[in-house]
């Protein structure tokens, strides 16, 4: 008898560690972008290890795929893509790594911009307008709006594939959801207008009633973060290098007067170069944007025509030291363009 009780005990003991064991297992997470990766991460906290597959500081439209890249995705539990052919490398990758939880149309795969608005839908597509997205315009990541759902989205398929820390899973996002709102219309606004503060304030300004909705309750002396800090930016015309800012200009109230690409990835010719000089004299623009992996050498060009200030940016989390979380970014974002038009 005693024996028998021995034996069902160490059988127990078993089953209650491997139990454990399983509830302590990381998911293993590969992102293609390392905002992608930081959003997880947020959301994910300790019960994941998030691990991004594409230099921040490249074009991720166009990166290479590697042995490592597909070496790491062979026991990935769960692959996640920016979508809207941004990352379409990210399809060889997925392929290559012989995994078959992260297939297209698997649990374990996940095109994080689902649910999305989409800004830029062409009507039609043709190869001689140049580097043309069928789905719209990828950048999605710089509105903070869309974050939030982007943030969700990973949240809903975390407690999916695991289900015993669905709780957990809510929770961070309920706090990273918290950090944002706090991000963008800061604190004090949020904390008068009580838990569901952020909600509100998000479809106001999605609404464009944010402003006179605040005057009308008296509450527009506490509004703060980055809503603020991009007053002085209202109504701006800026120039950028490639179509990257629609989303962030549209949030923040600037203006897109125009790229000095005349077609989206390919090299601006002389004459469309002479063109946009003479229209940042007309309109009196002050601020080209370029991001850090195009060349700056149109951009200098018409800088040295115009004295318009290039500002080379970078749009993606930990490009560099001063944007290694995603608060960074917009807020790096917003300074430069803030400080370039002074």
């Amino acid at each position: 008898m005693k024996k028998s009780l021995k034996i069902i005990a160490l059988v127990l003991a078993a089953l209650t560690a491997q139990q454990t064991n399983a509830q302590n297992k990381k998911l293993k997470i590969i992102t293609t972008l390392s905002y992608l990766q930081y959003v997880t991460q947020e959301v994910g906290g300790d019960k994941v290890d998030a691990v991004a597959l594409a230099n921040p500081k490249q074009d991720p439209h166009y990166v290479t795929p590697t042995p490592r890249m597909n070496q790491l995705a062979t026991d990935a539990d769960l692959f996640i893509e920016n979508g809207l052919s941004l990352d379409m490398w990210a399809k060889n990758v997925v392929e290559a790594s012989g995994n078959p939880s992260i297939q297209p149309g698997s649990p374990g795969h996940l095109v994080a911009t689902i649910n999305v608005p989409v800004k830029e839908l062409p009507t039609e597509v043709s190869r001689s307008w140049g580097d043309i997205h069928p789905q719209g315009n990828p950048h999605i990541w710089l509105d903070p709006f869309n974050v939030r759902i982007i943030a969700g989205n990973i949240a809903e398929r975390l407690k999916q594939l695991d289900p015993g820390n669905r709780d957990y899973f809510q929770k961070r996002f309920d706090d990273y959801k918290a950090t944002l709102d706090a991000a963008m219309f800061g604190e004090e606004l949020i904390k008068a207008l009580g838990k569901s503060g952020g909600d509100i304030l998000t479809r106001k300004a999605k609404n464009n009633e944010l402003i006179d909705w605040l005057k009308g309750r008296k509450l527009e002396a506490k509004l703060g973060g980055w809503m603020k800090k991009a007053e002085r930016l209202n109504g701006m015309k800026i120039m950028s290098y490639h179509k990257t800012y629609i989303y962030f200009a549209d949030r923040f109230n600037l203006q897109i007067a125009g790229e000095l690409e005349e077609k989206p990835g390919i090299p601006p010719p002389p004459q469309h170069r002479d063109a946009v000089v003479e229209q940042i004299k007309r309109e009196g623009i002050k601020v080209i944007l370029n991001d850090n992996f195009y060349s700056r050498e149109a951009a200098d060009y018409v800088a040295s025509r115009t004295g318009a200030k290039v500002v080379i940016t970078y749009v993606d989390v930990g490009a560099v030291e001063a944007v290694d979380s995603y608060e960074k970014l917009i807020t790096y974002l917003i300074e430069e363009i803030d400080q370039a038009s002074s």
